[in-house]
């Protein structure tokens, strides 16, 4: 645009130039030669100056317009001292379960290091009460008296040990955990486990081991879980004292998690090893 506007700038500057010197020099008195008696002599009529060429006008410059990009938002969480960190935690693990489901099942302190805690004691033959970070099972359990039982088991005086069946009834009691783990989006748990994963590794490091992974710790615990054995009938109990045993030896050497399991019976257990291979699958990746 700016080529083309200088190029008329020099063609009418041009045209001037000729007309001032055609048209205005020409019209400067002169004294007049004697007349000459003989025909006028005729001037040359002079040739028009040829028009200029136009000057090519470059096209303008073709502006793309680049739609902008999505906006890059940084959702990272920005983590609280692990000892600072149960509202947090329980105001994204609410966001997750509901707000009505956390405050049911789960406890409200120390979350991160109590979750850590329960996870690695699966493997071990029981989870003490006071690192659990879910809440006592509503309902009292419910076991039938084995009144005629096929072996007789006694303790180390010789005395019979009282024998149980578990009840069916006793697997509702675990059907509203089993729901609400069932329900759970996978992606968001583990999106969200990901995001405290630092905390979790922290309270890991706490709980005695220095150099150990907590992710890694975690799998190996899942996959504990999905080794439990199968069995299709209520299980066998026998209480030497305050607390119910399996009668079976093999699975009362259980560990604390398989055992779990075992307790809610072969459908809730199914429910949960489906879920638990969804969320190691999502960790793996």
């Amino acid at each position: 645009m700016k080529n083309w506007l200088i190029a008329l700038l020099l063609i009418v500057l041009a045209a001037a130039a000729y007309y001032y010197v055609m048209v205005y020099e020409s019209s400067v008195e002169e004294t007049p030669p004697p007349p000459i008696p003989t025909a006028a002599i005729e001037r040359p009529v002079p040739e028009p100056e040829p028009e200029p060429e136009p000057v090519p006008v470059e096209p303008a410059e073709e502006v793309i317009e680049v739609e902008p990009g999505p906006e890059i938002v940084d959702e990272t969480i920005a983590l609280p001292p692990l000892a600072e960190s149960d509202d947090l935690v329980f105001e994204s693990i609410s966001g997750l379960a509901g707000e009505a489901s956390v405050m049911r099942f789960f406890v409200s302190d120390n979350v991160v290091s109590r979750f850590v805690a329960s996870v690695d004691a699966l493997t071990s033959r029981q989870v003490p009460g006071q690192i659990m970070v879910v809440r006592d099972l509503e309902g009292k359990f419910v076991a039938t008296a084995n009144e005629q039982p096929d072996i007789v088991i006694r303790n180390s005086e010789g005395d019979p040990i009282p024998q149980f069946v578990l009840n069916p009834a006793n697997y509702k009691r675990y059907d509203p955990q089993v729901e609400m783990f069932e329900a759970l989006d996978t992606q968001e748990l583990i999106t969200l486990y990901r995001d405290f994963a630092p905390l979790s590794q922290q309270a890991y490091v706490e709980l005695g081991y220095p150099d150990a992974d907590f992710k890694a710790r975690l799998i190996e615990v899942i996959d504990s879980l999905l080794s439990t054995p199968e069995i299709s009938e209520p299980p066998r109990l026998i209480k030497p004292e305050a607390f119910y045993l399996f009668a079976n030896p093999d699975l009362e050497a259980l560990p604390a998690g398989q055992k779990t399991l075992l307790r809610m019976g072969p459908m809730n257990a199914q429910r949960v090893k489906a879920k638990l291979q969804e969320i190691r699958a999502a960790l793996a990746q």
